[in-house]
């Protein structure tokens, strides 16, 4: 069973709405009535259901089926411009013809699900082909400079009347790549599941490089979805650049 597998029944537990990153994408939009997005790693759907409601065509994509199955149950009978599909990040061109969104985003870390520049490259090429030339690129991963250079082994747990989950990291600097380890325990049952993937901790500056290698401009740089200014404590870093 893979990681988003054993916690997916959990998942709107851990990661409710965030309605901040709902505001983020329409300050960076602006009107988005006529507007169709992406969003690439829709996990339990929760965001693409409320972006159903404003713009005009929304797809979300994740390659775990399990999470699709959440995600198109919680949104059955209530937009028809909503779509979920199966797909990984470097699928895009696979699924999609060329200009075929007006925006693209990829929250919650996902892009370091990815373990190379090479591949990060990849993708960051397919999504400039699959947006419409103007169309805004949307990015949130951790601030991957704290982490390292503040040698940090951890985030702070979320804890809720339902679960309480926890997050520490590994860095292993010779291969550049991170142990995430998880610990969720469920308060209904006392049960805990316990979870290690290995993410690629991709520095700021190498991200915009590669953003604006694969054809990105006017690239913006924030410490959060308030657009608040990235510093060395910012723990989420987001990035946005136009296609």
């Amino acid at each position: 069973m893979t990681f988003y597998q054993s916690i997916s029944k959990y998942y709107d537990h851990i990661f409710p709405l965030n309605r901040m990153q709902l505001d983020f994408i329409k300050t960076a939009t602006g009107p988005a009535d006529d507007l169709s997005v992406l969003d690439i790693g829709c996990g339990s759907g929760s965001l693409c259901i409320e972006l159903a409601g404003i713009f005009s065509k929304v797809t979300g994509i994740d390659p775990d089926i399990s999470m699709l199955n959440i995600a198109k149950d919680k949104a059955r009978g209530i937009y028809s411009n909503l779509q979920f599909y199966p797909c990984g990040m470097l699928e895009l061109q696979q699924k999609f013809s060329a200009a075929s969104f007006d925006s693209l985003i990829c929250f919650g870390n996902t892009l370091v699900h990815l373990d190379s520049d090479d591949n990060i490259l990849n993708f960051l090429q397919q999504a400039k082909h699959v947006l419409r030339p103007g169309g805004k690129l949307m990015i949130q991963i951790i601030h991957y400079d704290r982490i390292i250079d503040q040698n940090i082994k951890g985030l702070p747990g979320i804890e809720n009347e339902f679960v309480k989950f926890s997050r520490k990291y590994a860095y292993h600097p010779e291969e550049n790549l991170l142990d995430f380890e998880t610990l969720l325990f469920i308060k209904a049952d006392k049960r805990e599941i316990r979870n290690m993937i290995h993410l690629y901790p991709i520095r700021q500056a190498k991200l915009i490089q590669l953003i604006r290698q694969s054809g990105f401009s006017d690239i913006k740089v924030w410490g959060n979805f308030k657009r608040e200014a990235l510093v060395s404590d910012s723990i989420p870093l987001v990035v946005e650049g136009v296609g």
